[in-house]
């Protein structure tokens, strides 16, 4: 790919970022940002590498890993690996998991509402009994694994004590 090109790609990533190319970099992990001033230096033949596109969409998922690396396609993807995405003003809002105690409601026109789950509701006391049943099952296993580490540990120790004896 041309330099103009990758320097345009780049160019236009930090500035939908609404970021300066240190904040940038700091943003993607780097210790200074001379790998991104290499990117956008005209006289340095220095592109976009693989590594470099896999940080920046490891970051920021709705950009596109493709067109960093071609300059093909859009710059920013409208949905992600089942997270959902819209578009509002240049800016993706990607939506996360309610705090515990509500659900969140996507409608039909993208609005999204939350609301909160009353305790005292019994609804889903089955459930909530099933739940807490095979909680306490897996801690059991959990316990009689820990046991059987233990004593396997015990007895490596006590072999090890007979193979120094000899």
């Amino acid at each position: 790919m041309e330099k103009e090109k990758v320097i345009k790609i780049m160019g236009e990533i930090i500035s939908y970022l609404k970021l300066n190319p240190k904040q940038f970099a700091e943003s993607l992990g780097f210790d200074r940002p001379q790998a991104i001033y290499d990117v956008l230096n005209p006289s340095k033949k220095v592109g976009i590498s693989k590594n470099m596109a896999e940080k920046i969409s490891s970051k920021y998922p709705y950009i596109n890993k493709a067109y960093l690396l071609t300059g093909e396609g859009n710059m920013i993807i409208k949905e992600n690996k089942g997270n959902v995405a819209q578009e509002n003003t240049g800016v993706m809002n990607y939506l996360t998991m309610p705090e515990s105690g509500a659900q969140k409601i996507i409608k039909p026109t993208g609005e999204v509402e939350i609301q909160r789950l009353d305790p005292s509701d019994k609804s889903n006391s089955g459930e909530l009994d099933r739940l807490q049943q095979r909680i306490q099952d897996l801690e059991r296993i959990i316990s009689e694994k820990d046991a059987t580490i233990k004593s396997k540990d015990d007895l490596i120790c006590v072999l090890k004590e007979m193979l120094n004896r000899q």
